[in-house]
């Protein structure tokens, strides 16, 4: 990974040069699991594992383009741009004044920071957990520390001699094809010394940092040559693993999608403007009423203080004044600008509300859409929460800032630069010295808000960390209980309650001081008016009217200013929130159907895989050169340790991924060409991994076939032994269950989701650890319900439990992706390898703790 600029210059305020870092890789999470910029930093000697935010700062202009352009820099490029001509020089002064006055300010706010002395950590490695990964590592006291460098210094002088002996060789026998000699004699290499010492190193493991899926293939990247710097003291990236091209030329910042090659910090931000706005086209009527309303709203609150103050006090309360007397007068038009204020408020939020709901749907269906049509590839690096988030928090933001923020924004400055003209031809010095305040004004009230953002980053991060930590304790509470850490887990929620309690109240006291400081600066600014205007009236050249009008006024351009800084804030959260839902509007599914599919309304049944190989990243295979053939109705077993390949397998048979290499065929025809309903409808999968939607069972059963009758729902759970058990619930199959309702054991969910496969009567069935949550006596139940189901149709069975697979027609064993050994069950356990040897630590596991095979 690249390194931001912000956090080089964090770096910097910590004496760390960025030239010092050799290897660098960023997390989205830190060691707490709370999410953040999480960086992990190797220098010559240490690593370093500095977590933080990234906070923004509104746009400035800038007097030259970068700060750096002065001195002799400056000359240098003046020089430069002297030999290139003017017209070059020209074109490239306004292109950086254009870079920077499009600069938005990035600060890298720290949240968590570690240091670890390399020659105390070895053998880094990544542990799989199901959402999250970890990276571990081995620490090492001072006293084993030392005997590791000692280690280390004699591989590395081993294999430096090993180069220089092969280097001398390829030299020799150069030579010897020039001059004609024969080749020379190998060197020998001097045997090891007998009575060597040896020891073994110990050390802790440790965990550096957690990370989620989107990150491990540049975690394993970090492992590989964090382990080679440490073991050969070099570093040397191998060709395939330069990824130029996943970061932006211009800001040197990484894709967020390397298939897109969009960079969101350089790209056109009026184009995806444009391309939202889009959205909003066919409610233009309703948009543009809207906006007419906001207008007239505007305007009468131009011509509310003029009648109420000026016109009242001057026109109609003095006695030299057109109106003298005519209070009706007054109160009618005050009365009627008010009633009409809110008859326009009122239809102003009728409109407002249609045009929201139809705007956030219409977005919500376009972003769902997307999602629907992406692989499953796409979710397996993203959070579920996360795109929840995008679809709903997303479409609302987008819809502020289109209906309400901008409009708004844009009548408030129309309606500021009218006061302000009318205010300068009611008094030029007056108005002068109200508006000179403005430019203090705006600086200071976006310093205070640039500040509180970093103050509310620093709290957000402690709220993070807290219930990051009370998820922790309050789902591991048996391992707590049964450990007895209830101190040690009390002491760390005070510790980060603590923490969390002082970042809330540096916050409320900034707060408490800073903002009613400002609102008394503009209470001087008004006293200054009140001040210089009373005197006006007093010497007769001004009314006590017009003064009024000209406070309220003023008043009009303050009270927006507050709005109007923070909108710069709330522009960047809707354009992050535009780029975010881009993203999945614009990503291109990896499985994705034939523009003209074969169709296949039924099958035979006959499975071929041919030299099949598949990786979920380059950098290793699951998948290696698999081929076998399944005849129509016949049963293959699938067996091997855990993480063979096992359900991938299904997975590709199913095209929840496509093959890296290779081809899987049903039929004799390629499932990349088959149509995906035809496919699915004929192909159906009993996972390990059972989810029920939130509903009733005869809903939860009909998912597989909407149409099917209440008596096949009934067949379908007779045959997977559920019937007994839904026919004991309060509401037999009407019961609900899911989130809020009644919750199922395992098992019960486990025989849901078979008669759901069963229900769809599919030519080809997959069982993938079908009966791993059952007890003995079920499982028995329903292995002969499946022998009887199985009859006719092709089945893959996958099962930890072997004995389960001795009547299966084949029986495939996978090894690290290969497919070793391939036959019966007498077939293998005659040849002695692998499965032999998986089904005897079976058997011995069972005949120790008293149970028969």
């Amino acid at each position: 990974s690249k390194m931001p600029r912000e956090l080089i210059k964090k770096l910097a305020e910590k004496g760390i040069a960025e030239s010092d870092i050799k290897i660098c890789v960023r997390s989205d999470m830190n060691a707490d699991g709370v999410y953040c910029d999480n960086w992990l930093l190797v220098t010559v000697d240490d690593l370093i594992v500095i977590g933080g935010i990234k906070t923004v700062t509104p746009k400035k202009r800038m007097k030259t383009p970068y700060p750096e352009y002065g001195g002799l820099a400056a000359v240098t490029e003046a020089e430069n741009n002297r030999k290139k001509g003017p017209i070059s020089a020209a074109k490239s002064l306004m292109r950086k004044y254009a870079e920077a006055k499009s600069r938005v300010i990035y600060d890298f706010e720290q949240i968590s920071y570690e240091y670890y002395p390399l020659a105390n950590l070895k053998d880094f490695w990544i542990e799989e957990l199901i959402s999250t990964c970890r990276l571990c590592a081995i620490q090492l006291d001072d006293e084993n520390a030392k005997l590791e460098a000692e280690r280390v210094r004699k591989a590395r002088e081993e294999t430096k001699e090993r180069e220089e002996r092969e280097k001398r060789r390829a030299e020799e026998i150069r030579r010897a094809i020039e001059e004609g000699r024969p080749m020379p004699e190998e060197e020998k290499e001097e045997p090891a010394a007998q009575g060597k010492a040896s020891f073994e190193i110990k050390g802790e493991p440790i965990l550096i940092t957690r990370f989620t899926n989107t990150c491990k293939a540049d975690m394993r990247l970090f492992v590989k040559y964090v382990n080679r710097y440490h073991e050969t003291g070099e570093l040397k990236f191998d060709a395939e693993d330069k990824k130029e091209e996943l970061f932006c030329p211009k800001c040197g910042q990484r894709y967020a999608n390397p298939e897109r090659k969009i960079c969101p910090h350089c790209m056109d931000k009026s184009k995806i403007i444009a391309r939202f706005a889009m959205f909003f086209a066919k409610y233009k009527v309703y948009i543009g009423a809207s906006l007419l309303m906001l207008i007239v709203m505007s305007a009468l609150g131009v011509i509310g203080p003029y009648v109420s103050s000026g016109f009242y006090y001057d026109q109609v309360l003095d006695k030299n004044g057109k109106y003298y007397g005519q209070l009706l007068l007054v109160l009618g038009i005050v009365v009627g600008t008010r009633l009409l204020s809110t008859l326009i408020t009122m239809v102003g939020g009728w409109v407002s509300a249609y045009i929201s709901a139809h705007v956030v749907y219409d977005l919500k269906k376009v972003i769902f859409g997307a999602i629907e049509r992406l692989s499953i590839s796409f979710f397996t690096g993203r959070q579920t929460g996360g795109l929840m988030t995008q679809v709903n928090r997303d479409a609302n933001n987008i819809y502020w800032f289109f209906v309400d923020g901008l409009p708004y924004f844009t009548v408030n400055i129309v309606q500021g630069i009218v006061v302000i003209l009318l205010m300068f031809i009611m008094d030029f010095w007056l108005t002068f010295l109200s508006v000179i305040v403005i430019p203090f004004m705006v600086m200071l009230i976006a310093w205070l808000f640039n500040r509180m953002e970093k103050l509310w980053a620093h709290q957000y991060s402690r709220s993070r960390e807290l219930n990051s930590m009370l998820s922790d304790v309050l789902s591991g509470v048996r391992v707590v209980k049964a450990f007895s850490k209830e101190k040690r887990e009390m002491a760390r929620f005070k510790m980060h309650s603590e923490a969390l309690a002082g970042a809330d109240r540096d916050m409320r006291r900034f707060e408490n001081i800073a903002f009613p400081a400002t609102s008394f600066l503009l209470y001087i600014a008004n006293i200054v008016v009140w001040l210089v205007g009373g005197w006006k009236v007093i010497q007769g050249e001004m009314t006590y009217g017009t003064l009024l009008v000209f406070v309220s006024y003023m008043n009009m351009i303050w009270n927006p200013m507050y709005f109007f800084v923070d909108m710069v804030n709330w522009a960047s959260s809707c354009m992050n929130a535009m780029h975010r839902l881009s993203e999945i509007m614009d990503a291109v599914p990896d499985v994705a159907e034939r523009e003209n599919p074969v169709r296949m309304p039924s099958v035979q049944g006959r499975v071929t895989f041919r030299n099949v190989s598949f990786s979920y990243d380059k950098n290793r295979k699951v998948i290696d050169g698999v081929s076998f053939n399944i005849e129509p109705g016949q049963v293959i077993g699938i067996v091997g340790h855990t993480g063979a390949g096992k359900s991938t397998l299904a997975n590709l048979l199913i095209r929840l991924y496509d093959t890296t290499e290779g081809e899987i065929l049903i039929d004799g025809i390629n499932v990349r060409d088959i149509a995906f309903d035809d496919l699915r409808r004929n192909v159906a999968i009993v996972s390990q991994e059972t989810y029920l939607f939130a509903g009733t069972i005869l809903d939860n059963i009909r998912y597989a076939k909407p149409d099917a009758t209440y008596e096949e729902v009934i067949e379908a759970s007779k045959i997977a032994g559920a019937h007994s058990f839904i026919m004991k619930m309060p509401d037999a199959y009407s019961t609900r269950i899911g989130f809020g309702y009644k919750d199922l054991s395992g098992g019960e969910r486990q025989r849901i989701s078979i008669a759901r496969a069963i229900l769809r009567n599919p030519k080809i069935l997959i069982l993938d650890e079908a009966t791993a949550a059952m007890d003995t006596e079920t499982e028995r139940q329903i292995q002969a319900a499946l022998a009887k189901l199985v009859v006719g149709r092709t089945t893959i069975m996958i099962a930890h439990r072997l004995s389960t697979l001795r009547d299966a027609d084949y029986l495939i064993v996978l090894e690290n992706g290969k497919m070793p050994e391939f036959g019966t069950h007498a077939e293998l356990i005659s040849k002695k390898g692998i499965y032999f040897r998986l089904y005897r630590l079976q058997l011995e596991a069972l005949r120790s703790i008293g149970i028969a095979e």
